[in-house]
């Protein structure tokens, strides 16, 4: 499924990254690219509040914002384990937190998500990806771990972002 027509679109994404900016602008481009390449619904970007021990979106389509406890949740598991996962039947997953779903009206059918580690190899959030069609696959999760690289230059670029945006203003 990733020819090397994709993987020219993340070195093209990867390039954009670092010429883009604005903070917003910059996830707005990780997540179309990711959910065109995937074919997934919905991206999400979580990082990590040490002081209150969740996760927070710093990017999710489809909804404003969304909070998890880093002990709940497909995401809490990543990031509790550090470990990448498929789950192409999430009712069937003990860590799925329904209740988001059920506050937000959508149906989430499959999840592939994966951490995001910093220049330090400390984990600092949660990628997420929601909905393929016909489910994900392991190259698809191979694609998600490379780009969570992309990600975490991002992340910890944000303070030199935001400062650019304030200066510009």
């Amino acid at each position: 499924m990733y020819n090397e027509t994709n993987f020219h679109g993340l070195i093209n994404v990867g390039e954009s990254l670092f010429t883009t900016h604005q903070f917003k602008t910059t996830l707005n481009l990780i997540s179309n690219h990711l959910t065109t390449v995937t074919g997934a619904e919905r991206c999400s970007i979580f990082i990590y509040n040490k002081i209150d021990d969740e996760l927070l979106t710093i990017m999710s389509t489809g909804i404003e914002k969304i909070q998890v406890s880093t002990e709940k949740g497909i995401v809490g598991y990543v990031f509790r384990t550090q470990d990448s996962i498929i789950e192409n039947n999430v009712v069937s997953n003990p860590y799925f937190l329904g209740d988001i779903d059920k506050e937000s009206g959508y149906s989430t059918r499959n999840i592939a998500a994966c951490p995001i580690f910093n220049s330090e190899k400390k984990i600092i959030g949660v990628l997420e990806l929601l909905n393929k069609l016909d489910g994900f696959d392991e190259s698809e999760l191979l694609y998600l771990n490379t780009f969570s690289n992309y990600i975490s230059s991002v992340l910890e670029l944000a303070p030199f972002y935001l400062n650019i945006e304030k200066r510009f203003r």
